[in-house]
């Protein structure tokens, strides 16, 4: 019950907010929205890691609406409603929300939540589509399906004429991610999904692969990583929790050389691709559990000028007790729970000779309760 609105108040840009769990802020202004996210990264900086005195990096915006270019959808067939729902769940439940559309996702996938819903109703394996994959690259959307039973010849032929109406690209995946396979010859090309990054790269990866969800987001946090680096050429980099090599490749071009690590080995074979996709030769890429002791690995006794680490929302603190064998000059922390970046951040000022210089909010999802915030520390000498 709203007793007295707030001047920032403003009306919801989706029918079905309060309900769908997918965002959290939309009765908030835009601009609001992203001073509390950067009031929430300020709090926990100071509130546990005592952290104060340090440059306020100016919060990177995006459009608000139509961003969402990776997304995991639910899909259930309800006989009582006589329709299969496609879309988010609800808050605080596993149900998926009856839904028409997403002003969040990109604008074509936003357009396909109704033909979905109808196409999903006429396959014999409709109760058995728990959910689909979405990832949208450069003019490709790309749909992976999720499918408890094999689809009949009947159901095929039905999927192959909606991915031609609509062009897009259709997996199934009847298992893990390794059997994932595509509907048809144009997804079976290591290059059928791809984004584009600092108008000279091209990463190309598979649906099920993390890529971050909002590309004109990631694009500007790129950039920012990187100036606020400031490399000169003659620097030797380490970039943890490296992924596909989003800022690995990135770093790349400016640095002398870059060692990529990541726990997810098909990410590493992929981010190895990437590398040659772009004729960059100056990285390599390694596999390994960051939350184990690393201490002995070849990678671990070299020297670096730079440290950059973008880890899940558990953050990395396992990771922190290596910082003085790697002992680099500076370090880079890009983080998507403010929590643990200040308990990082916190042992880093503490335990080891580290001066947080600046930090910043990024709003990669705008109308969301998730913050990713960005922070540079220097070695004190």
């Amino acid at each position: 019950e709203v007793l007295e609105a707030s001047e920032d108040r403003v009306a919801p840009i989706c029918d079905v907010y309060g309900m769908c769990g997918g965002c959290r802020l939309q009765h908030l202004d835009p601009n609001r929205q992203i001073e509390f996210k950067a009031m929430q990264l300020e709090s926990n900086l100071e509130r546990q890691a005592g952290l104060t005195e340090y440059e306020r990096l100016a919060p990177l915006r995006s459009a608000s609406e139509g961003y969402r270019y990776k997304a995991r959808l639910g899909v259930k067939n309800v006989p009582a409603k006589g329709r299969v729902l496609v879309g988010f769940r609800e808050r605080l439940t596993p149900f998926i929300v009856d839904m028409k559309r997403c002003p969040i996702l990109e604008d074509k996938i936003d357009s396909l939540i109704e033909p979905l819903s109808e196409m999903i109703g006429k396959l014999t394996i409709a109760g058995t589509l728990p959910q689909i994959e979405v990832a949208v690259g450069e003019s490709v959307h790309a749909l992976s399906l999720r499918v408890l039973e094999t689809p009949t010849e009947e159901d095929l032929a039905i999927l192959k004429a909606f991915e031609a109406e609509h062009d897009l690209i259709l997996y199934l995946q009847p298992g893990n991610e390794s059997t994932t396979v595509a509907l048809s010859e144009r997804g079976e090309s290591d290059q059928a999904i791809s984004y584009s990054l600092l108008d000279s790269l091209t990463l190309y990866f598979k649906p099920y692969h993390f890529t971050q969800v909002n590309p004109v987001m990631n694009d500007k946090m790129v950039r920012q990583a990187l100036d606020l680096l400031d490399l000169k050429g003659d620097e030797h980099v380490l970039d943890l929790f490296c992924g596909l090599g989003n800022f690995t490749l990135a770093l790349a071009t400016q640095a002398k050389s870059v060692i990529g690590v990541e726990g997810d080995k098909s990410l590493t074979d992929w981010a190895g691709r990437n590398a040659g996709f772009n004729d960059i030769d100056n990285v390599e890429f390694h596999c390994a559990d960051l939350t184990k002791d690393q201490s002995s690995e070849p990678w671990m006794n070299q020297t670096y000028d730079v440290l950059l680490i973008d880890p899940p929302r558990s953050g990395a603190l396992e990771m922190m007790a290596y910082i003085g064998q790697l002992a680099p000059k500076k370090i880079l922390y890009v983080s998507c729970h403010p929590a643990t970046l200040a308990r990082d951040l916190g042992v880093l000022t503490k335990e080891h000779p580290y001066k947080l210089v600046s930090a910043g909010v990024m709003d990669m999802f705008p109308h969301t309760a998730h913050v990713e915030s960005m922070a540079l520390l220097v070695k004190d000498e």
